[in-house]
């Protein structure tokens, strides 16, 4: 018989059962079963102990588990707003980008930053820089910080756009007042 064969058998004898004597005799002569024995006895007794502890009233757990339940499922709502930040700023970059296509030479200034969630650029890769208008709501709402007052500010940056069209960096050039 094959250690596999035996399995059945180790958690019989492990919850208790008696076992055969040929289980035994290759118990004795096989460590990775007699291990998977003592695995199971473990188990068994650390169920055997959940089983002797009293469960509270249902009143008493009501509370802390709809709690749990409210933590998760707000957790839930902001990392989806997140994604439908992020993917309203690429939809928005990329439809400027497609809108009003201004190339302008990059400048070596002030570095490129990632936008958050997207993949960077592979080496072989090339990209155009266009310089356009981005809301500041759209950049804050994508993980940005941004330093203005007013939220219908718009920043004038350049745009790492990949050649699959998707923006993949900006570069901050100034920040406008709405009024």
């Amino acid at each position: 018989m094959m250690c596999r064969e035996y399995r059945s058998d180790l958690m019989e004898w492990a919850r208790g059962g008696s076992p055969r004597g040929a289980v035994m005799v290759h118990v004795a002569d096989c460590a990775g079963c007699a291990q998977f024995l003592e695995e199971q006895q473990a188990l068994t007794a650390a169920l055997q102990s959940m089983a002797a502890e009293e469960i509270p009233p249902a009143d008493e757990l009501r509370g802390p588990v709809m709690a749990e339940f409210d933590r998760v499922a707000r957790s839930a709502r902001f990392r989806v707003l997140g994604w439908v930040a992020a993917a309203a700023l690429a939809a928005a970059a990329c439809l400027t980008v497609l809108v009003t296509p201004k190339h302008v030479p990059p400048s070596d200034e002030v570095q490129f930053l990632p936008i958050p969630y997207t993949v960077p650029l592979a080496p072989e890769e090339s990209a155009t820089v266009v310089r356009m208008e981005i809301p500041v709501t759209a950049l804050i709402a994508a993980g940005f910080h941004v330093p203005a007052t007013d939220p219908g500010a718009t920043v004038q940056a350049d745009v790492l756009v990949s050649q699959d069209g998707r923006a993949r960096a900006i570069r901050p050039i100034s920040i406008s007042n709405s009024n």
